[in-house]
């Protein structure tokens, strides 16, 4: 899988994209000192091309100290377990997170594509091969718990902010000092929810893909929540960097998706149940 050039968005702040088109992943190399480490590690395909990359951008027998999860979906975590071990480093999440870790289907933590196609796949399956497809993305060996109080081990600069919705353990990393948030797929900056989004990548800040969202009202309250903070550089798990009208614009995400649960409120005389 194509791993793009690393980019510098912010001060000590690295992307680096996995895949192209639909499949395109942000990560992120984040400065520590004289150190690094890494913000999410795209699919299981991008292992090896991101231990080159990272190689060439560190330099031979260097590479990060820590990777730090915004959360568990192939997309952002599939290379972890190969990068853990090849590196010999920890993979940190948030608590709720963790049941995740073993690769297994959890129906409680679900979302519209798992009830779709991912369960009735799985199920299809000889037992034997659903463990070993289970074992492949097992990365209960390298992760931890970040810890509770928001501290990011290794990045004294940086807070670990909730924000679920996405799935239940998903968080965003925030340095305040410059206003940088990222935000995995919390908040993306190309929409994922429109045909245009997905095929062309067109730009438009959004919130997460509601069809890979564990629940959709979580998610709106954490965009609210996140402009609360006052971002100034946003730096999403799909698309590029924003670095104009941040906080404007994900207040006009929230308040859109609350007018539209509102509309169908008062059409279907009652509540519209989350995604």
């Amino acid at each position: 899988m194509r791993v793009s050039e690393p980019r510098e968005i912010a001060s000590g702040v690295v992307l680096m994209t996995a895949g192209s088109g639909p499949r395109a992943a942000n990560l992120y190399l984040v400065r520590s000192g004289s150190g690094w480490v890494m913000i999410d590690c795209g699919w299981a395909g991008s292992a090896r091309p991101l231990l080159d990359a990272v190689e060439k951008m560190l330099g031979p027998g260097n590479a990060p100290a820590a990777i730090f999860l915004t959360h568990i979906h192939p997309d952002h975590s599939g290379a972890a377990g190969v990068l853990a071990r090849s590196w010999g480093i920890p993979v940190y999440v948030h608590q709720a997170e963790l049941p995740m870790a073993a690769g297994r289907y959890i129906p409680e933590f679900s979302m519209p594509m798992d009830r779709w196609l991912v369960a009735p796949f799985l199920w299809s399956l000889p037992t034997r091969a659903r463990r070993r497809l289970e074992a492949a993305n097992d990365i209960t060996d390298v992760v931890q718990s970040l810890p509770l109080s928001g501290e990011v081990p290794g990045l004294p600069d940086w807070v670990a902010v909730p924000a679920p919705g996405h799935t239940p353990g998903h968080v965003a990393y925030w340095r305040s000092k410059d206003g940088v948030l990222m935000t995995g797929d919390a908040v993306v900056t190309v929409n994922l929810n429109s045909l245009r989004g997905v095929l062309l990548g067109s730009p438009d800040l959004s919130g997460p893909p509601w069809y890979t969202t564990w629940n959709w009202k979580t998610s709106m309250d954490t965009v609210s929540r996140l402009a609360e903070l006052g971002p100034r550089v946003l730096a999403p798990g799909h698309g590029q960097p924003l670095a104009m009208g941040v906080v404007p614009r994900l207040r006009a995400v929230a308040t859109k998706e609350q007018a539209q649960r509102l509309a169908l409120r008062r059409r279907t005389g009652g509540a519209p149940k989350a995604a």
